[in-house]
């Protein structure tokens, strides 16, 4: 398997968008499109970042540059980790420098209550970036 196709497979298996991928890299989510479709060769200053991003352990990432594939013996447990590190990655980059914001805990706790149907949640989300 090739590198590229490595880091969308580990991007899905992580259920992230190329949206948020892209901007937790500092990047446009289309060239990350074209990162992962072989279209565009990624950059080598782009690797440590989505190693970091993806919180991928070296071993792992070493093999996915080598086009190898996992030495994984259990894929199933070894994806809940992978995701559990990418969202305490992404908890201590994006919420712990606002959870001490009064606003931030309100709008959290706002969302929360709103409902707990997914769609709903998705919607009013969505309602609430466009205002």
């Amino acid at each position: 398997m090739a590198f590229y196709e490595h880091i969308r497979a580990y991007r899905e298996q992580l259920d992230i968008t190329q949206m948020e991928a892209a901007k937790r890299m500092g990047i446009d989510h289309s060239a990350l499109s074209k990162y992962e479709k072989g279209d565009l060769a990624i950059p080598i200053t782009l690797l440590g970042t989505i190693q970091e991003v993806y919180a991928i352990p070296k071993d792992d990432f070493l093999h996915m540059l080598m086009g190898k594939p996992s030495k994984s013996k259990n894929p199933g447990l070894e994806a809940r980790e992978s995701r559990a590190r990418y969202l305490e990655s992404f908890y201590e980059e994006n919420i712990a420098p606002l959870q001490h914001l009064k606003e931030f805990r309100e709008l959290v706790m706002d969302i929360k209550s709103h409902s707990n149907d997914d769609k709903e949640l998705k919607r009013y989300i969505k309602k609430l970036k466009t205002e």
